[in-house]
């Protein structure tokens, strides 16, 4: 086949037991790979009251047919698994280099169930794969980790692994992948997933490079479109995300102080900016990316004071920035770089974070109740509560929960400043600022994720309303599920293929598969992968009472800035709903219905 390698990897850990399956061209223009892969394998074999720390549930690692191909960001790969911190089905994409070797060791899919009675780690190339003692690795930082078993694999291997957070079960624990550049399977923790299973990392190498059944058909499209890429990438080549901070800031979308407020006073002490300007070393891109959006900072103080480490994104200059009133921007990107060590989402500890400190203003929690305080504006607490989080110790043992579960811990009110949808903190994109984020937000399968629908603010409507936000969503929830599936840089696809779904994605995929797909038939795709997912869900009980908003969406209104008084009102997401649901062909409920899975292969 072009475009797959053809083989499907499963390892049970318990029984160290290695199996390899083959795929049909069917099953591949079905699911596409990547995500519509990872989701079909969880569906078919994990149970579906499986406990996520338990040995039934699996974690999936999946490529899709532009990995490894001349496609600009086709250098991603996405991970999956049932997740901890929601219960349900939950996804990552992750650049790097991960994912070009795991397809050059020939495999499209690598699912992982089980669990084993001793630290391991999984080794994969061409030949096969084998299943080693960690011990030697447990309890180190995920850059240990990284650079240790790189350098026993040799030259072409890179390794993805957790870190103390994923081994001690925290519920937002991460996966960090080596390389040139790293990347990050951030949210959800699938860290903890793979701790639960004692699965310390993987490594990967291969050499057999993806054959592309029309190479020149697909050098045209990206000729055609590159100049649009060039012209909107722009900043983030300069800046990287971080340009963000100051765009969403002045629509008045930034959430400040846990989103009581959304114009943060001090954006510009964290802003890429300032960052480019003081703290900028070098950039760094993703294998064959034109882009290179990621970049290398020097740390001023502290204990890493004259080391270069990655450069914090936008979501946790947001998540340790304006979220919890912080203006240090050495401590922001000190705390970061200890997350990626720790292996911990930023999103989700900074607002559990800022969720935390405005209990505490509230008196709804006290310091003697915690064994410690956490206060707005303190950025110098920010690595202890970090490393105590980490290791469950002290106040980090309840901050390891996520803000959902301490909102059910804290009660009296403490559910009125939740950020959170499904369980999972919201991320850095106005849930009530901005009209598409409120539904997307809210039907997202994973939760509080800005991918499912995705922000667009290359071209800003002051008020849209909500009436147009169904379609919208239910066309780009199909552009996630495809570029997940491909898998596909969502920057770039965004930027420079465009977005929703459209003719020239459709002749990239052909060009690289041979398929004589339709833009139809590609969206029609799409949708099949996103209900799949949503069928994950429903069979872990999930309904419309679900796809809900947290209270402070719902019921204040912004109270300044240029978009004072935006909110999204009960009657206002219940319209939504019907709508959406009608156009997804599922119940009022939110259940797909019978005839739409028998029109999409899914029974």
């Amino acid at each position: 086949m072009y475009g797959h390698q053809g083989k499907l990897l499963t390892v049970d850990l318990t029984g160290g037991h290695i199996e390899e399956e083959t795929y049909t061209v069917d099953y591949a223009e079905m699911f596409l790979g990547g995500n519509g892969f990872a989701a079909k394998m969880i569906f078919d074999k994990v149970p579906a009251d499986a406990d996520p720390f338990g040995p039934d549930n699996a974690v999936v690692f999946a490529v899709g047919p532009l990995t490894d191909t001349p496609v600009w960001g086709s250098s991603r790969g996405h991970m999956a698994s049932l997740s901890p911190l929601t219960g349900l089905f939950c996804d990552s994409n992750y650049g790097g280099q991960f994912a070009i070797a795991q397809k050059r060791a020939g495999y499209e899919a690598i699912l992982v169930k089980g669990s084993s009675s001793e630290p391991v780690y999984l080794s994969v190339t061409d030949q096969g794969a084998e299943i080693r003692s960690a011990a030697s690795f447990w309890g180190k930082s995920t850059e240990e980790t990284i650079e240790g078993l790189q350098a026993q694999a040799g030259e072409g291997a890179i390794c993805g692994a957790i870190g103390p957070a994923g081994e001690n079960r925290v519920l937002f624990a991460n996966v960090i992948f080596g390389g040139k550049r790293s990347g990050i399977a951030g949210r959800g923790g699938l860290g903890a997933v793979m701790g639960a299973k004692n699965l310390k990392a993987l490594v990967v190498s291969g050499s057999k490079r993806t054959a592309v059944a029309d190479r020149d058909a697909v050098t045209r499209v990206l000729k055609e479109r590159y100049p649009f890429l060039k012209k909107n990438t722009a900043p983030f080549k300069t800046l990287g995300t971080p340009f963000l901070v100051h765009l969403i800031n002045s629509l008045g979308c930034l959430g400040t102080r846990n989103n009581a407020e959304e114009v943060f006073a001090h954006a510009g002490d964290i802003s890429g900016e300032l960052m480019r300007e003081k703290y900028w070393d070098r950039n760094t891109a993703c294998y064959g990316c034109p882009v290179a959006c990621g970049k290398m900072v020097h740390v001023r103080k502290g204990e890493y004071a004259g080391t270069t480490v990655k450069m914090p994104e936008y979501e946790t200059l947001y998540a340790f920035g304006s979220m919890m009133d912080n203006r240090d921007l050495d401590c922001i990107i000190e705390a970061n770089h200890l997350c990626s060590l720790m292996g911990m989402d930023t999103i989700s500890m900074g607002v559990t974070l800022a969720f935390v400190a405005e209990c505490m203003d509230k008196g709804i929690i006290k310091e003697q109740d915690l064994g410690a305080r956490v206060s707005f504006s303190d950025g110098e607490s920010l690595k202890e509560l970090i490393r105590k989080t980490a290791v469950r110790q002290g106040i980090g043992h309840l901050l390891a929960m996520g803000s959902a579960r301490l909102a059910k811990i804290f009660g009296k009110d403490s559910h009125q400043y939740l950020y959170a949808v499904k369980g999972m903190e919201i991320a850095g994109h106005s849930a009530r600022g901005l009209r598409n984020m409120s539904l997307s937000y809210a039907v997202a399968t994973r939760g509080g994720s800005h991918h499912d629908g995705r922000p667009n603010y290359l071209a800003v409507d002051p008020d849209p309303g909500f009436g147009p936000q169904p379609q919208l969503i239910f066309r780009n929830n199909a552009f996630t599920a495809v570029g997940d599936s491909l898998v596909l840089c969502r920057f770039i696809a965004e930027r420079g293929i465009g977005t929703p779904l459209n003719d020239d994605m459709v002749r990239l995929v052909n060009g690289v598969t041979g398929w004589t797909l339709s833009l139809q038939e590609l969206e029609k795709i799409g949708e099949r992968i996103y209900t799949l997912e949503r069928l994950i869900n429903v069979r872990r009980g999930v309904s419309r009472k679900d796809d809900v908003l947290p209270f402070r969406v719902m019921s204040e209104p912004i109270p300044d800035g240029p978009v004072k008084g935006r909110f999204c009102p009960p009657k206002d997401l219940d319209a939504m709903l019907d709508t959406y649901y009608d156009l997804r062909g599922w119940t009022r409920e939110g259940i797909p219905k019978d005839e739409k899975l028998k029109e999409l292969g899914l029974v």
